[in-house]
């Protein structure tokens, strides 16, 4: 098995020697490079795939959140600092963009083996939803993920919902799945002409919109606000989707 490769950015030469000894006996990781300079570091991703990144909040030249928002791709990210209850609201908005783990520096080596089991199971996870993606979209059928081995048609989902970092898949017979993945994630593999994201955390399936207005919407029974950033274009497709997803699946 080839190991996962991370890097370090922290502009503290003693957190890459720390981070480093750390991971001694985890075998599977190994560390490709490790950067003072958070710019070098986004030039280096910017030609080199990784599997996760280590990266510090407060540093002099751009902050972990500059740098997140700089990032041209999307990489496993484990966020830490000195001071965290400072920045725990802000790094918190991160979870649905492949943020593995959000930590104190002094509290890392207790939470070092949650934050590699999480990181493989996301890995895992991403790695999986990416061979679904080669497939055409309408050969994809069902979720990519079974639960108690049993495979999820696309068709009988009602509704997504992201619930403390989870997804809850809403099913047609009443029954209720829990994984863990982010929302880009799922929308990734998605049939884009039968599901909608209506607000941050909700994502419809058109096949079973009952009623509409400019504001909300009705879902087998269940009434959801449309953003008002998404009303005009939600509306429209609407209109239209609706009548083409009939026979989609």
């Amino acid at each position: 098995m080839e190991p996962y490769n991370y890097i370090i950015v922290d502009d503290e030469y003693q957190s890459h020697i720390t981070l480093r000894h750390r991971f001694r006996s985890y075998k599977n990781y190994k560390c490709v490079a490790a950067f003072l300079n958070p710019e070098e570091a986004l030039l280096f991703l910017k030609e080199n795939d990784v599997d996760l990144v280590f990266l510090d909040i407060e540093m002099p030249e751009m902050n972990g959140f500059q740098f997140l928002e700089a990032l041209q791709k999307n990489f496993f990210i484990v966020l830490f600092t000195a001071f965290g209850e400072k920045y725990s609201f802000e790094a918190h908005q991160y979870y649905d963009k492949d943020l593995v783990f959000f930590s104190n520096k002094a509290q890392f080596s207790y939470y070092l083996p949650k934050i590699t089991t999480r990181f493989e199971k996301m890995f895992t996870e991403k790695r999986l939803i990416n061979r679904v993606k080669q497939l055409s979209e309408n050969e994809i059928k069902t979720f990519p993920k079974k639960f108690n081995n049993q495979t999820v048609l696309l068709e009988n989902i009602i509704y997504i919902e992201v619930i403390d970092h989870n997804i809850v898949l809403k099913m047609n017979n009443k029954e209720e799945f829990v994984c863990r993945m982010t929302i880009r994630n799922i929308l990734s593999f998605l049939p884009k002409q039968n599901f909608f994201q209506i607000m941050r955390n909700i994502v419809i399936n058109i096949k079973y919109v009952t009623a509409f207005t400019n504001t909300t919407v009705i879902v087998d029974g269940q009434h959801f606000i449309i953003s008002k950033k998404k009303r005009q274009e939600i509306n429209q497709e609407l209109e239209v989707q609706r009548q083409r997803s009939l026979g989609n699946y």
